[in-house]
């Protein structure tokens, strides 16, 4: 197998993208043009590119990080006047603020449609808190896992779980989401490189889930469970 092709089935999208580009081996012209095709269609040239290296969050043993702590604030405002008041500031922040603090307001309404269930919107606004802040493994994690839930294409989620592996290549949540995605891929173009790819996830993310991350490391072992299905049938 070919080193575009190796990339494209283990799931780097990126990085395959940026090898077919690169391309100059005439055996492999065919797979890159078709790729590149493909991934543009998807507008990988527009991706956020990341601007400095930064401290990442670690995943609480509740599942949230601290970029939460802001939804979890608003959401214990029981009076209506505070709550508006809270809601028109984090709505002026994410036009009038610094490009951190603008991406966190977006990434807290991201949480907060996705509660209310506006799932378009949440991920609306989970994408532009990447645009504004693009050093945070934690916002591109967050918005390719709730787009694999939301039912976006995998040629759309997966940029931002690689891209979250790619800063922070020790969380086992990433990794998980990284097999869910590689298995609806299988199972949409039955190429069972995809399911490779996605055991070789599993094994990461297993691997990485720490001991008190007992709601993550059920998740993880409930797909493994699944994953039993492809592989016995």
């Amino acid at each position: 197998m070919s080193k575009i092709e190796n990339l494209f089935y283990n799931g780097q999208f990126l990085a395959c993208y940026e090898a077919a580009k690169q391309n100059k081996d005439v055996q492999e012209d065919k797979i890159a043009e078709r790729l590149i095709q493909l991934f543009a269609q998807y507008e990988y040239d527009k991706f956020p590119v990341v601007t400095k290296k930064v401290v990442q969050s670690v995943e609480r043993s509740n599942e949230l990080y601290g970029e939460f702590d802001e939804v979890e604030e608003i959401r214990s405002i029981k009076e209506e006047e505070p709550f508006s008041l809270r809601i028109k500031q984090l709505e002026k922040d994410a036009t009038e603020a610094e490009e951190e603090q603008k991406a966190q307001s977006f990434f807290v309404q991201g949480q907060l449609f996705l509660m209310a269930h506006h799932y378009d919107e949440s991920v609306h606004c989970l994408i532009h808190a990447v645009k504004h802040n693009p050093n945070k493994a934690v916002f591109y994690g967050i918005a390719g896992q709730t787009m694999n839930r939301f039912n976006w294409s995998p040629f759309e989620a997966m940029i931002y779980i690689e891209r979250a592996i790619e800063l922070d290549p020790e969380n086992a949540r990433w990794y998980w989401n990284k097999a869910l995605i590689l298995t609806q891929l299988y199972k949409d173009l039955q190429q069972e490189l995809f399911l490779e790819g996605a055991l070789i996830a599993l094994e990461s993310a297993t691997e990485y889930c720490r001991e008190d991350q007992k709601s993550l490391k059920n998740g993880i072992d409930t797909t493994v469970e699944n994953m039993k299905e492809y592989l016995f049938n």
